[in-house]
């Protein structure tokens, strides 16, 4: 995990400084590319957005819309090898290429011989999809679309790289911006409304793998990717949240995480000291199996992250704890939705312009200030008015202290 973390911070040091010194050249160097209008005929279309299965799901919306925009045209994906998977549950898209960022100086040489490839493609269209990177401006243009469009910044220098630059606006949600960003003319806002709640076609092959609980399932992340990990609300509160779940519920917990953050979900599952009704799944799931076991679930309990977006867009009751970033830009979209976020003054502190960074200047109390008590009080209504889950029955039941 610490590994990750320190190669997404070198990442976005070379995509500051020399990714901005590339741009200036090639800016001068390229020649000018003919501005297509929006009348011309699209053959193939390329979406561009590396980072973050959570973004990818919220721009789902907007693929959809571009295919049934151009119903006859190529819609190509490019992205990170570890959200290859996510396709599955994306038929607008008709082909993803990948990149692998385990490996910084392969990721390049890769990402060289992946533009030798799409050059050939001949795309009509480039839509690139990343708030803040150069890099992936880069790409894009070295593909020599006839037209490229991407979100832009104030004074940034990837807007020199783009046919047309759409503002990212902080005050919208990122599905929207999305929606924005691919709309070139088309439906009214209204329309734009009823469409923007993201939806996965899930493949039920039902793996052999994945034992179902016989209970109504709680999933936990008590986790956050790599990006920030400053968005996790503490480990001993989430163990206090699932015990009080155990004793008012008939229910069991299952914790999810990747493989890097078994060690944290352990740590978790031995203070809750439930073996029987308590599972750590962690490290021993795939994307499709994740997303299998989560549409059998109840209610699915986490922290700001890509899981959290993967359970709204399966349509399941979901329960965020936000306080870096802020739900009103990257909050999940579904029906039935539970969201902490105490919005302090300082909230949030990462943002598009400062590359997604946490610059917290204030102790993490966004997250440490949201009491168990709290949480506690505020999840019961909504499970309780939802009638999401069984009242378990408990003679002599006696307050538990949280």
């Amino acid at each position: 995990m610490f590994k990750e973390t320190q190669r997404i911070k070198i990442a976005k040091r070379i995509d500051e400084y020399i990714g901005r010194c590339l741009i200036l050249l090639m800016d001068k160097s390229r020649s000018m590319v003919a501005r297509q209008n929006s009348t011309t005929e699209i053959r193939r279309i390329l979406v561009v957005k590396f980072w973050g299965i959570g973004s990818i799901i919220l721009a789902e919306p907007a693929l959809r819309y571009l295919r049934q925009k151009f119903p006859e045209a190529q819609l190509d994906f490019l992205t990170l090898a570890q959200n290859r998977e996510l396709f599955a549950f994306i038929p607008h898209v008709d082909q993803v290429y990948t990149l692998d960022f385990r490996h910084i100086g392969k990721f390049l040489l890769s990402a060289i011989r992946l533009v030798a490839q799409l050059r050939r493609q001949k795309y009509d269209l480039i839509f690139d999809a990343e708030f803040f990177a150069n890099f992936s401006a880069l790409i894009s243009r070295r593909l020599n679309p006839r037209r490229l469009i991407g979100f832009s910044r104030p004074h940034s220098v990837k807007n020199r790289l783009l046919d047309m630059a759409v503002p990212f606006a902080d005050d919208e949600h990122a599905a929207h911006n999305f929606f924005r960003l691919v709309k070139i003319g088309g439906e009214e806002s209204s329309e734009r409304e009823k469409n923007i709640l993201p939806r996965l076609a899930l493949p039920f092959s039902h793996s052999a793998r994945l034992r179902l609980p016989r209970r109504p399932a709680v999933i936990m992340n008590i986790n956050a990717s790599p990006l920030a990990l400053e968005r996790r609300w503490p480990q001993e509160r989430f163990a206090h949240l699932a015990k009080w779940l155990l004793r008012r519920y008939e229910v069991e917990v299952i914790l999810i995480g990747a493989d890097a953050e078994k060690k944290y979900t352990q740590a978790v599952a031995k203070a809750i000291a439930s073996p029987a009704r308590v599972h750590d799944l962690a490290g021993t799931l795939n994307l499709i199996e994740l997303a299998e076991l989560i549409s059998t679930s109840a209610i699915f309990i986490s922290n700001d992250s890509g899981p959290l977006h993967l359970a709204a867009a399966l349509q399941i009751p979901v329960v965020g704890f936000y306080g870096p970033e802020t739900p009103k830009r990257f909050g999940p979209l579904c029906d039935e939705r539970l969201i902490f976020y105490l919005g302090l003054p300082c909230s949030p502190c990462m943002s598009v312009d400062n590359a997604k960074t946490v610059n917290c200047t204030n102790n993490r109390r966004c997250m440490l200030d949201l009491k168990t008590s709290l949480v506690i009080t505020r999840l019961q209504h909504f499970i309780d008015e939802n009638e999401l889950l069984p009242r378990r029955i408990v003679r002599n039941e006696m307050p538990m202290e949280v």
